[in-house]
């Protein structure tokens, strides 16, 4: 069990330096950041779940699309920028087109994933599939076994 923990705790920091990686590449030469942007995004266990928390404040839900398949949990959307501005001091809320691709080893009940958005954060829960361990017994047949006198 400790070595899927750890399996897991693997993956989802691989995630996150293919993710950095992946959006300095996409800076364009002439400096600009991509029009596409990655929300910060955290990936934690309970006993039962895996749960994605992504902070995307200021959204509809209805903007915010949420797919899973083969392992991958793709959420991205839109943050539309509504604001007038006459100069601006500084900008660091990012808007336009986010994604955000969480790489998810292991099992699933699909039927069962909820997502739920409050207070600016997209909760998705993906419910655990355990596989029961059976113990068996080995038995053993006296049948083929002939003792020597």
């Amino acid at each position: 069990m400790a070595r899927d923990k750890d399996s897991f705790e693997e993956f989802v920091g691989f995630s996150s330096i293919m993710d950095r990686m992946m959006s300095s590449l996409m800076l364009q030469d002439n400096g600009q950041l991509p029009s596409l942007w990655r929300p910060p995004t955290d990936v934690y266990e309970t006993q039962e779940n895996v749960v994605i928390l992504i902070e995307v404040a200021g959204m509809d839900s209805d903007k915010i699309q949420v797919e899973f398949g083969d392992k991958i949990l793709r959420v991205s959307g839109r943050r539309s920028d509504q604001h007038l501005r006459a100069a601006c001091h500084c900008l660091e809320v990012q808007y336009g087109d986010f994604a955000s691709e969480v790489y998810l080893p292991g099992q699933y009940d699909v039927d069962a994933i909820d997502a739920e958005y409050k207070d600016g954060f997209l909760t998705i829960t993906l419910p655990k599939v355990t596989q029961e361990t059976k113990l068996i017994k080995a038995q053993t047949t006296d049948q083929n076994v002939q003792r020597i006198k």
